[in-house]
């Protein structure tokens, strides 16, 4: 029965980043993509670790104006808000974890990527910059 569950668990944690999200020509990362009110709601939180070429993206394009928090997230996290047409419109780095504090853009947006903190600093990424993800939604 240990096997079983083993085999489970590598099966799912494989297939749960299953998307490739290039941004602009700086980097790459697997993401979760997050599309169900569940899936939504719990987003990254109880992750103790991140790999810094991991992360989730949120389509919120259901719910415009949509605001992000970090209850039970226990590892910073990079926020780009992303358009409809996949172009970084806003940028807020290092949410602090554990805040309740609403975190969200002026600009209009349909997806949020969360990555590692400190990497959009990293990587240069900048507001207008263009987003991959293979396979496409």
């Amino acid at each position: 029965m240990r096997y079983i569950l083993g085999f489970f668990l590598l099966f799912y944690s494989v297939s749960a980043w299953a998307q490739t999200l290039q941004i602009a020509d700086k980097a790459q990362f697997e993401v979760e993509v997050a599309k169900t009110p569940e899936q939504l709601q719990r987003g990254l939180m109880f992750v103790k670790k991140l790999p810094e070429n991991r992360g989730m993206l949120f389509d919120l394009r259901a719910y415009p104006k949509a605001s992000m928090w970090m209850k039970n997230t226990y590892v910073p996290l990079d926020m780009l808000f992303v358009d409809c047409n996949f172009n970084v419109v806003d940028i807020y780095p290092n949410a602090k974890p554990q805040s309740l504090d609403k975190i969200s853009s002026a600009k209009d947006f349909c997806y949020v990527v969360e990555i590692l903190g400190g990497s959009a600093q990293k990587y240069n990424f900048l507001v207008g910059d263009k987003l991959f993800l293979n396979p496409s939604m």
